[in-house]
């Protein structure tokens, strides 16, 4: 029935929650963003594509899910050079990179040995994609309007004003 809204219940919306710092994240984001590409991808599709956040709820719940998994996985195997790295981090000034080198390199290793993950280079993250994607596309995909009627024809003779135009009121 249109214009009714549909409010999703409660036990569809409870997830758990990535309790995470700023810091552990910016540690982590280069490693995240190329492992959880494809859910973060697909979700953001789903909200350009549908406009409506409740639509998408399936995708975010992935997106979530891929997140919990990766800090478990580097919880798992590398939790001693992560923590170092996003412990510099945090208490480097104003959370810059370039003052924990050392302990991204180790960081790094420790991944690439144990998970076989390479953080990607300067750049890929940020590269256009295109998503394949199983999800069918909306009836409207732009959310375009209809095209408005054309303007009545004026009825009567269109005079000039007699007192000028607007434009030219500040005219000195």
């Amino acid at each position: 029935m249109p214009g009714v809204l549909r409010v999703p219940p409660l036990e569809e919306l409870d997830v758990q929650e990535v309790t995470v710092s700023s810091s552990v994240l910016k540690a982590a984001a280069h490693h995240y963003g190329s492992q959880c590409d494809r859910p973060n991808k697909e979700f953001m599709l789903c909200r350009w594509e549908e406009k409506d956040p409740r639509k998408c709820l399936r995708e975010g719940r992935q997106v979530n899910q891929c997140a919990i998994d990766f800090f478990r996985s580097i919880r798992t195997h590398c939790a001693e050079p992560f923590t170092a790295y996003w412990t510099c981090i945090d208490y480097s000034n104003q959370q810059e990179l370039r003052r924990c080198r050392k302990q991204q390199a180790a960081f790094d290793s420790c991944v690439l040995d144990k998970l076989g993950w390479v953080r990607p280079d300067l750049g890929d993250l940020s590269k256009v994609t295109k998503v394949k994607t199983d999800r069918p596309l909306p009836e409207n995909a732009y959310h375009s309007r209809p095209r408005p009627e054309p303007n009545s024809p004026t009825e009567g003779e269109l005079k000039p004003s007699p007192f000028g135009s607007r434009l030219f009121f500040w005219s000195w």
